[in-house]
C-alpha cells in the first residue's frame, strides 16, 4: 500500500500531472511506488515474455517512475514495438535487452498507444535508431502530443524540483533503516530523472492513423487498431492476426483503470470492439501479460458500471463527496469474480475505485 507521505510526494513530485491525469497513469504509479520502496533496483526494467512465435511482452519492473510495458513483434526484416516508457534511458535499457534475449534485428516501427508520458519519452531513443524507423499513433494522439506534452513535462519538473527538497529532509528524519533505503532511494532516483529529462523535447510520430493500418509481411501481417475512444481520445492496439496475439496500452490491462483522461461512455464500447479481435493472449500497458479474454471483459464491465453509478448519482442530486462516500469496492458486481482482487489490494483497491468515481465524474462534465 502506498503510504500518505511517499503520495504526498509523488502528487507534489508531478504536479498537475497527477491530479489532471494529463500525463500519469494514477493507480499504476500508486503501485509502482509501493514497490519502489525496495532498496535494490533489479538488473533489468524489464522482464522479457514469450507470448508467441514471433512475439514478446516487456514486463516493467519497478520504479519510481514507472514505465509502461511493450510488445515486441518480429518481422522479416525488423521489430515492431509498443510504446517507448517514461524517459529515454529505460527505451534504451528495453533495447539492450531486445537485443540480448530477443533479436538482433533493427527497430523498424514504433507505436504510441496513447499519448501518455510514460509510454511516449522514449520516442527520441528509437528516432536516433536511423531514418528507416516510422513512429506511428493515431491521429488524435500525435495532436495531443503537439499540444501539451513539453509544457506538462515543464510543469511536472518545476514541482519535482520543489519536492526534492521535503524527500531530503524525510531522509534526514528516517528512523530505521527501512525508511533510509527507502528515501535514499526516491531521492536518487527523482535526482536522476530531472537531469535526464532536463532537456528533453518530445518526439513525435511520423506515421498518423484513422482507422487501421495493415503492415504486409512476409513473416506475418500486424495490424494497428483504432476502434475509438477510450483510456484517451486516441488509443490504438497492435494486434498480429496470425500468431493471435495483442498489445492494448493501456486501453485493456490488469491493473485498475485511470480514467482522468478517459472517456467513459465510449470506453466499454471500445473494449467490446477490440474484444472482437482475435487473440489468445494480450499485454497492456500495465500489470503481465493476460491469457484470453476475461480481464478485458472484466475492465469493461467495471467501467460501464461504475460509469452508470456516478450518472445516477449525478441524477440524483449528489455531491462528488457523497458519490465517493456510496460507491465502494462492495457496491459494484463488476469486482467480483477475482477481478477486485486481481488488480489491487484491498485498501488500494478502495482508494482506486473513489479515484475513479472522482476521474469518471470530472470526464462525464468534460463531455
Amino acid at each position: 500500500m502506498l503510504n500518505a507521505t511517499r503520495r504526498g510526494f509523488l502528487r507534489k513530485t508531478l504536479g498537475t500531472a497527477w491530479t489532471a491525469g494529463a500525463l500519469l497513469e494514477q493507480s499504476v504509479l500508486r503501485a509502482a511506488a509501493a514497490r519502489s520502496q525496495a532498496p535494490a533496483a533489479p538488473a533489468n526494467l524489464f522482464t522479457i515474455e514469450k507470448m508467441a512465435d514471433g512475439v514478446w511482452a516487456a514486463v516493467a519492473e519497478r520504479a519510481t517512475f514507472t514505465n509502461c510495458n511493450a510488445g515486441i513483434f518480429e518481422l522479416s526484416d525488423g521489430l515492431l514495438v509498443m510504446d517507448s516508457h517514461s524517459k529515454p534511458s529505460a527505451a534504451a535499457a528495453l533495447l539492450a535487452q531486445i537485443r540480448k534475449e530477443i533479436s538482433g534485428k533493427p527497430v523498424r516501427y514504433l507505436v504510441n498507444s496513447h499519448f501518455h508520458w510514460d509510454h511516449t519519452q522514449g520516442n527520441a531513443v528509437y528516432r536516433k535508431m536511423g531514418p528507416r524507423l516510422d513512429i506511428i499513433s493515431s491521429e488524435a494522439t500525435r495532436r495531443l502530443l503537439t499540444e501539451g506534452a513539453a509544457e506538462r513535462l515543464k510543469t511536472a519538473l518545476e514541482s519535482a524540483r520543489k519536492s526534492l527538497d521535503d524527500a531530503k529532509e524525510k531522509l534526514a528524519a528516517a528512523q530505521t533503516a527501512e525508511e533510509t533505503a527507502r528515501w535514499q532511494k526516491t531521492v536518487a532516483d527523482t535526482q536522476s530523472y530531472l537531469r535526464e529529462m532536463q532537456d528533453y523535447r518530445p518526439e513525435l510520430p511520423n506515421v498518423t492513423v484513422r482507422g487501421d493500418l495493415t503492415l504486409h509481411d512476409k513473416q506475418h501481417e500486424l495490424r494497428i487498431v483504432f476502434r475509438g475512444r477510450g483510456h484517451t481520445e486516441g488509443d490504438v492496439v497492435v494486434w498480429s492476426p496470425s500468431r493471435k496475439a495483442l498489445a492494448t496500452g493501456d486501453l485493456a490491462h490488469g491493473s485498475l483503470p485511470y480514467m482522468g483522461d478517459g472517456y467513459p461512455r465510449d470506453w466499454p464500447n471500445t473494449l467490446t470492439a477490440v474484444g472482437m479481435l482475435e487473440f489468445d493472449k494480450f499485454i497492456g500497458g500495465h500489470a503481465g501479460v493476460q491469457v484470453g479474454r476475461q480481464r478485458m471483459d472484466q475492465m469493461r464491465n467495471y467501467i460501464e458500471e461504475l460509469t452508470e453509478a456516478v450518472l445516477d448519482g449525478q441524477r440524483r442530486g449528489k455531491s462528488l463527496e457523497q458519490m465517493r462516500a456510496e460507491i465502494t469496492p462492495s457496491s459494484l458486481k463488476s469486482l467480483g469474480g477475482g477481478y477486485g482482487e486481481a488488480v489491487a489490494q484491498p485498501a488500494a483497491l478502495a482508494a482506486g475505485v473513489s479515484s475513479n468515481v472522482a476521474q469518471v465524474f470530472g470526464a462525464l462534465r468534460r463531455g
